[in-house]
């Protein structure tokens, strides 16, 4: 019996190859596992793995610089608790909670008025008021929300939707609101029956509320 190594490309793993005396032409190659070599380093059995940027830390150590401050601002704890308690957040900072007085608050209030979410928010609305002027044979069966309620609201709904396209920032109390009109469904008038012109007084207090100066009469009744 004649063992050998064959080395097929430099990236790839060493392949043991067996061939049987004895047999007649030459030996079949059969594919087998390399010998478990006390001595061999373990990397040479191994495939090459992407680059890894945590290859120079000690094991024990995955965290970031964000994790490490001292506030905990963006530690992987707070984004937790503030992901746990996202709708209940969402709500006091519609309520007009100053967001400064707890890290959940601050954090839920950088997410609301980031870019991402400006453009998300923007881009629920615009297809809100697609979706109101589409002729019933093309509507959607999975959207149920209030047609006509949209049509009398949509001034202020376009109003907000340029506002969150235009480079000046947005306060968070304004960003809440709308995220409350666009995703309770049990309680917003954007999929609920209502009063006529609710639903457009509560897009005109949304963007209204994305203002620094915007007074609390801006504020709106948030059903629960």
């Amino acid at each position: 019996m004649r063992l050998a190594w064959i080395f097929t490309d430099p990236s790839l793993p060493r392949i043991y190859v067996e061939s049987v005396k004895g047999a007649s032409g030459p030996g079949k190659p059969v594919q087998q596992r390399p010998p478990q070599h006390r001595h061999r380093s373990l990397q040479e059995y191994e495939m090459p793995a992407i680059a890894d940027p945590y290859r120079d830390r000690p094991y024990t150590s995955f965290s970031t610089p964000r994790d490490d401050n001292p506030d905990g601002s963006h530690s992987l704890r707070l984004r937790l608790r503030a992901a746990r308690r996202r709708a209940e957040l969402t709500r006091e900072l519609a309520e007009g909670t100053n967001p400064s007085t707890r890290p959940e608050l601050a954090l839920r209030a950088a997410q609301l008025t980031s870019a991402r979410n400006r453009r998300t928010t923007a881009r629920s609305l615009r297809c809100t008021i697609s979706e109101a002027h589409k002729p019933p044979t093309t509507r959607s069966r999975m959207v149920l929300i209030q047609r006509a309620a949209v049509i009398d609201a949509e001034t202020p709904i376009n109003a907000m939707v340029e506002r969150l396209c235009g480079p000046e920032p947005v306060q968070a109390q304004g960003m809440a609101l709308a995220e409350r009109i666009l995703t309770n469904a049990d309680g917003s008038p954007l999929y609920n029956a209502s009063e006529p012109g609710t639903l457009h007084d509560e897009m005109r207090g949304a963007a209204a509320a994305l203002e620094a100066d915007a007074p609390q009469s801006h504020q709106v009744a948030i059903a629960a």
